[in-house]
């Protein structure tokens, strides 16, 4: 029933990119498919040359005899970092190998992906901290309108939703079970490799998350004190990056990417551009646009943001997401009712990755379609941390 529901969302997303987003080559559930069946027709003219390339094997000659024909194996800019578009294409590739191209089944494979992924992460939150009230969280996350759609089709997300799935499973199912640890290190590898090669800022973000996580867990440290020490320690870390000018200068990499999807969207003329404080690599600009950021990040769309019908969903998310944790807090503060300790991990685990997440795409992120999308898996976290306060009572919970 669940998965059945996953597919209409593929349906819906179809229809809003065929009727509202016509420009198929610049139509992300489409672009990445059409590269794919020019990289899957290399498998049937060279099939070793095919094994190399999804490898990461690549020989000078390939990017005149096969990249030539993608529109989005390169980035615009030289960087350290592999294109992120690559893993879909490669994927839906092998897909189109097995089903001889046919869409549907691609969208369909993509969508049971990240049905697996939600799966996962329910399944771990619930192994670190028993849900009272499962079968509402289940349906909440299946069913939240920008959950329910972006992780429905040939996009980046269902990968993603993934990754995490594989990531916390190995965590939460471990603390859990206390067996089979080379098991969940596999598990948790795995994800943590599909981030990196999927979305590098997700996996920078989740990094510090799942470390505060097993630290709280697994050594018995104080998810507080940790919080406070770690934002020092990242800022070190970034200043070290940039100062002695190191190929993964983070600073150098947003302003690239700020630079990268401002260009795009002025191109593209997109209807929901905003501004954006330019950082140009440069530290001092860095520092001081983090606080906007992250209000972009948390808060857009703004009322004054939307100037067509399908920005006002995600304004409507925002105050529900917002107005439940609000009242959830009052709940929370009115009982006087002490959190459970596996509670208190997960919610500031959760929260120091929404942070980074948020801050990172505010600062990136120009358009506010682009934006709801890139924010649903600190969307996925923030209702976690909902319905954690809402059944906060650790007399009923499972020890």
């Amino acid at each position: 029933m669940a998965f059945l529901a996953k597919l209409i969302g593929a349906l819906c997303l179809y229809y809003l990119y065929t009727e509202y987003y016509r420009e198929r080559q610049t139509a992300d559930i489409f672009k990445f498919y059409d590269d794919s069946r020019a990289l899957s027709a290399v498998f049937f003219s060279n099939t070793l040359d095919y094994f190399k390339i999804i490898i990461g094997y690549y020989e000078k000659e390939f990017f005149y005899d096969y990249f030539i024909n993608m529109n989005h194996w390169d980035n615009s800019y030289e960087s350290v970092i592999t294109n992120e578009s690559r893993v879909v294409i490669k994927l839906s590739s092998i897909f189109n190998i097995i089903n001889n191209n046919v869409y549907a089944v691609n969208v369909l494979l993509f969508t049971l992906i990240g049905f697996i992924g939600n799966i996962l992460i329910l399944k771990a939150i619930d192994r670190i901290h028993p849900m009272k009230h499962f079968f509402y969280v289940f349906w909440s996350i299946m069913l939240f309108p920008s959950i329910f759609l972006w992780t429905s089709g040939i996009l980046k997300e269902p990968i993603i939703f993934f990754g995490l799935g594989l990531l916390f499973y190995g965590i939460g199912n471990y603390y859990h079970t206390k067996k089979d640890l080379k098991k969940h290190i596999l598990f948790i590898l795995i994800g943590l490799i599909i981030l990196l090669k999927t979305k590098l800022y997700i996996f920078c973000c989740i990094v510090p998350s799942v470390v505060l996580l097993s630290l709280c867990l697994f050594f018995k440290k104080k998810a507080s004190i940790i919080s406070l020490i770690a934002l020092p320690i990242i800022l070190v870390i970034i200043s070290f990056l940039h100062f002695f000018e190191s190929n993964y200068d983070i600073i150098n990499i947003i302003s690239l990417k700020q630079q990268d999807f401002t260009n795009l969207a002025t191109y593209n003329r997109a209807g929901s551009y905003f501004e954006l404080p330019t950082i140009n690599n440069h530290f001092f600009n860095f520092i001081t646009s983090l606080p906007l950021g992250f209000i972009n990040g948390l808060f857009r769309p703004f009322p004054l943001d939307i100037n067509k019908l399908i920005h006002f969903l995600p304004f409507i998310e925002n105050i529900l997401i917002y107005g439940a944790l609000t009242y959830a807090l009052y709940i929370k503060a009115k009982s006087q009712i002490q959190l459970h300790k596996n509670a208190v991990v997960l919610i500031f685990s959760a929260i120091s990755f929404i942070i980074l997440l948020y801050t990172l795409i505010g600062l990136t992120t120009p358009v506010i379609g682009a934006m709801v999308r890139y924010k649903i898996p600190a969307t996925l976290f923030l209702i976690f941390i909902i319905y954690i306060l809402f059944t906060h009572n650790e007399k009923t919970q499972k020890e």
